[in-house]
């Protein structure tokens, strides 16, 4: 198929990514670097928490979202004509722990001409769940496109 325009892409569409690991040590290096809450970094501390041990910072979260995007939205037989996002709105609905095993669904939600010439609009919901079937996180995001004739 090679690129994707805004014109391939139909309400209702869907892909799912692979699986990805949640890698222990890599979920601890990245807390301690961006986000070291007790809860994100100190298992002790994380023990005594609502949470009842450690678990994965959002942003941790949100760059495996981006990885697992990257498989579907970014590939040499599929890439989107992506020209930026503009617009998210976020829910972190599970904890994301090490061990899990994620995996990404995204589903095109609505789609429309931009009133700029060689662009359209495409809101897609994007899903992170888990491999006991929860969603982990969700994003409805808004996305440019550009069309197949510039």
């Amino acid at each position: 198929m090679g690129m994707m325009y805004f014109e391939d892409l139909n309400v209702g569409d869907s892909w799912a990514s692979s699986e990805c690991p949640v890698d222990h040590d890599e979920m601890l290096t990245y807390g301690r670097t961006n986000d070291p809450w007790p809860i994100h970094v100190n298992p002790e501390a994380a023990a005594k928490s609502p949470f009842g041990g450690l678990i994965a910072s959002g942003g941790y979260t949100i760059s495996l979202m981006y990885r697992l995007s990257h498989e579907i939205v970014n590939q040499p037989d599929r890439t989107w004509a992506f020209l930026g996002g503009f617009d998210w709105h976020v829910k972190f609905l599970e904890p994301v722990r090490s061990g899990d095993r994620l995996h990404e669904r995204i589903t095109i939600l609505e789609k429309r001409l931009s009133s700029k010439p060689g662009r359209g609009i495409v809101k897609h919901f994007i899903e992170l769940i888990n491999d006991r079937k929860r969603v982990v996180l969700s994003i409805e995001s808004t996305a440019l496109l550009a069309t197949r004739s510039q």
